[in-house]
């Protein structure tokens, strides 16, 4: 039983009022359990049901009573510094709850016909591991891995569905660079968000309400004079072409692209005409 079933059947043997963000800190203490990298707060009909991404799979967490939804909501805005008000739009915004030392949650607000779905993307420093030699790659493809990262120039491009460790991989990958070369390489970032702070790695955050956006940050990159870039994602034709000219000018270039399959993977690339 996780720890905010045993809450609610806590509150409600002892006919005491639930406290709703404590109801939250559980919720968020089981996910942290999992080493879940998402929490999905889902209003149905019926009931609000909590499920976790763990190792890319959803899995059930709880059910909670549906008149505890909309309080869930306001204090996930409260978090975040949301509109408490606005409920029919969506909302986008980031909280680091202070119980959780180092933990962030980057957080999105959905409007549904049965309330406002919640989605939490957690960051947390003490679950990830940049260790390559950690990732769980088998030893002969960690070798081929190395291999890979070790090579002064190219594009590396990481592929997998939401929450497959695509970025940790990256991350890994940079850390491995960095402990044989040292400071005697320049490596910067362009991502949307900075998810873990690196030393020794120039990080820049997007902001597109502002206009910075992926191409817009690796033209003025590419003036930096770096020798590892590393892109967040790779969302459109313009960006991946700025990827490829990149690689084939000098750089190594590593990213991520969101794909369910190999064969997507593929059909993507084609259609940025790759």
């Amino acid at each position: 039983m996780s720890a905010t079933e045993q809450y609610l059947e806590a509150q409600v043997a002892s006919s005491d009022e639930v406290d709703v963000p404590m109801m939250v800190n559980y919720i968020i203490q089981d996910a942290l359990e999992r080493d879940a990298s998402d929490i999905h707060i889902e209003p149905w009909e019926d009931m609000t049901g909590v499920r976790v991404r763990v190792n890319g799979v959803l899995s059930w967490l709880v059910g909670i009573p549906r008149d505890f939804h909309e309080n869930i909501c306001g204090r996930i805005k409260v978090m975040a510094n949301l509109a408490s008000h606005v409920k029919d739009l969506p909302q986008d915004g980031k909280a680091a709850p202070p119980e959780f030392k180092g933990v962030q949650l980057r957080v999105s607000l959905f409007p549904t016909v049965y309330g406002e779905k919640i989605v939490c993307r957690i960051f947390n420093p003490e679950a990830k591991t940049f260790d390559i030699s950690m990732l769980g790659f088998d030893d002969e493809t960690l070798v081929k891995w190395k291999e890979v990262v070790d090579k002064p120039t190219g594009l590396i491009l990481l592929t997998g569905p939401t929450g497959s460790g695509k970025t940790t991989a990256i991350y890994a990958a940079i850390g491995f660079i960095l402990d044989k070369q040292g400071n005697a390489v320049s490596v910067s970032s362009v991502e949307d968000p900075v998810e873990q702070n690196l030393d020794w790695v120039n990080q820049s955050s997007l902001n597109t309400a502002q206009g910075y956006t992926y191409p817009i940050a690796l033209r003025s990159l590419m003036r930096q004079d770096p020798e590892i870039i590393m892109i967040g994602e790779i969302r459109d034709k313009e960006t991946s072409e700025i990827a490829v000219n990149a690689a084939m000018t000098g750089h190594m270039v590593m990213s991520t692209l969101h794909s369910g399959t190999t064969s997507g993977t593929f059909a993507r690339l084609i259609n940025m005409d790759i």
